[in-house]
């Protein structure tokens, strides 16, 4: 899209991301659109840039945007309305908002946008453009910190955890849409999602495995979550939801757990986020947020208790 509209000669002025989505018996499978309307005008002037410069711009113009909505956000909610913006609407701001300082430019790095824009694609070779957009992708996301992490730890997670925990406070917030996992999945670069998503997710109806889902299943390997921290504290959860002894669950999480000293505190700060975010889902009789909830509260307090 962003080669279309550099080679048009055009800039984006504003977006709005809208979800459709259906669940069709016509249709199997999880058929999931997503659309995305911007305003497009003509580019006037011929500005110049470079990617340093450029970071920085992006950075200030994503943070303006997203904070503009939280704050309007947080003023509704507080006046006992419902919120306007969920995380998957702050993302796709952050998106347009990136999107509108890269199309103002003509020329970056000393090459031409346009003809950049219209050089033939290689499959499996990232062009110019692909990495400007990879870059301002990142930069977007990276304002999307949940409550409780510091950003300096949140960054130095797998993108696979962050975007595990993004998708848990999704749920937390009421979505189910399947499009915003494949949205967040494509923004965090995690190229496998599926492998932490319920076997039975559909369009509408999309949710993460559970720590009981996934048992003893991706703790090594080539799968991307294995061998992470949060992998490990999910086992840990698994094996105090079948009643294992506190003392025994902390020794394994210490054996699974790299550097476990010096991530102790971020899994206790994972555990009580999970705690949190869990115990607010509506169990059934085949989905038991709820267990895990209350493993994720004991196994928080454990850890930070426990003397090494």
């Amino acid at each position: 899209m962003a080669n279309i509209i550099w080679a048009s000669g055009l800039q984006v002025t504003a977006a709005w991301y809208v979800v459709t989505e259906t669940d069709s018996a016509l249709r199997q499978g999880a058929n999931v659109t997503g659309t995305i309307m911007l305003v497009l005008r003509k580019r006037h002037k011929q500005l110049a840039t470079f990617r340093d410069d450029l970071g920085w711009e992006i950075e200030a113009a994503v943070k303006a945007q997203v904070e503009s909505l939280v704050g309007l956000d947080q003023t509704v909610r507080s006046q006992g309305s419902e919120g306007l913006y969920n995380d998957a609407d702050l993302q796709m701001a952050g998106y347009a908002a990136a999107l509108k300082v890269l199309t103002a430019y003509s020329t970056i790095d000393g090459k031409n946008m346009v003809v950049e824009a219209e050089a033939p694609r290689q499959k499996g070779v990232k062009t110019f453009v692909d990495e400007l957009i990879n870059f301002a992708v990142l930069t977007a996301v990276q304002f999307l910190v949940p409550v409780g992490f510091e950003k300096a730890e949140w960054q130095n997670l797998a993108p696979v955890e962050r975007f595990y925990l993004k998708m848990t406070e999704m749920e937390h917030q009421g979505s189910k849409s399947l499009d915003n996992y494949i949205n967040f999945a494509k923004a965090f670069q995690v190229h496998h999602y599926d492998q932490l998503m319920n076997d039975t997710s559909k369009a509408n109806a999309a949710r993460l495995k559970l720590s009981t889902e996934f048992k003893a299943a991706m703790m090594s390997g080539d799968a991307e979550i294995a061998r992470t921290p949060l992998r490990a504290l999910l086992y840990a959860l698994y094996e105090l939801s079948k009643e294992i002894e506190i003392d025994d669950v902390l020794l394994h999480l210490m054996d699974n757990c790299a550097n476990y000293t010096q991530t102790k505190t971020l899994l206790a700060k994972m555990a009580d986020y999970l705690a949190e975010k869990r115990g607010s889902l509506k169990a059934t009789k085949t989905f038991q947020p709820d267990v895990e909830a209350s493993a994720a509260r004991v196994l928080a307090e454990a850890i930070r208790n426990q003397r090494l």
